[in-house]
């Protein structure tokens, strides 16, 4: 795992498996927003454990990996650092679980304008979520510099969203009661975001050093 050596075969499967199942999870997320139901979220939160188990089986085959080829510990704090970020996308995938209990429970909505939004910035960051794999696999350059580009975008349609939310709720266009649920999901959606490019960048350190 060293810089300048090609990832390891079985590390690249595991990687790959996790980012996989991040992705169906965040799919999974998204239908739960589009048709909210208390099944959609348990199902969810549910597949949520499967993944997780993907994390902990790449967190312990990385350090078992170490350890058996004597590699120093930084050689291994990025491929550690990944699979951090991987947790933390399903942390950031359950706070949207969360927002959307309160939504089921309290029977509130969005407005068209708010729900349009959201679904945006969801499929922004399942394209971006979807390139993993194929970045893990290639280990193209240009494709990490591609997504540090689209996420550098997104945020900024992210943010003015919430900008243009508070101007909705100033004009009584939005309902005060949901408005935290809408910008708890955004933000949810941000984190998710935001450790994507925490994995992309540290694939492309390492393509910098090989």
């Amino acid at each position: 795992m060293e810089g300048g050596k090609k990832m390891d075969k079985e590390l690249e499967e595991k990687m790959i498996q996790a980012c996989e199942g991040l992705i169906k999870l965040l799919k999974m997320v998204f239908q739960g927003f589009r048709m909210p139901s208390e099944k959609s979220i348990m199902d969810a939160e549910e597949f949520k454990k499967e993944v997780q188990g993907y994390f902990t089986e790449l967190t312990n085959f990385i350090v078992s990996k170490s350890s058996s080829s004597g590699e120093k510990k930084d050689q291994t704090k990025p491929f550690l650092s990944m699979a951090s970020s991987f947790d933390r996308m399903t942390h950031n995938m359950e706070g949207i679980m969360n927002q959307l209990k309160i939504l089921v429970q309290e029977h509130m909505g969005f407005s068209d304008h708010a729900v349009k939004e959201v679904n945006d910035i969801f499929q922004e960051a399942m394209n971006l979520l979807e390139k993993l794999p194929e970045l893990i696999l290639t280990q193209n350059k240009v494709l990490a510099q591609h997504i540090g580009e689209m996420v550098r975008s997104v945020f900024k349609i992210a943010d003015g969203y919430s900008e243009e939310h508070e101007e909705r709720l100033i004009r009584g266009i939005c309902m005060p009661k949901s408005a935290p649920i809408y910008l708890g999901i955004l933000e949810s959606l941000k984190g998710v975001i935001a450790n994507t490019l925490e994995v992309s960048g540290k694939i492309a350190s390492l393509l910098s050093k090989s």
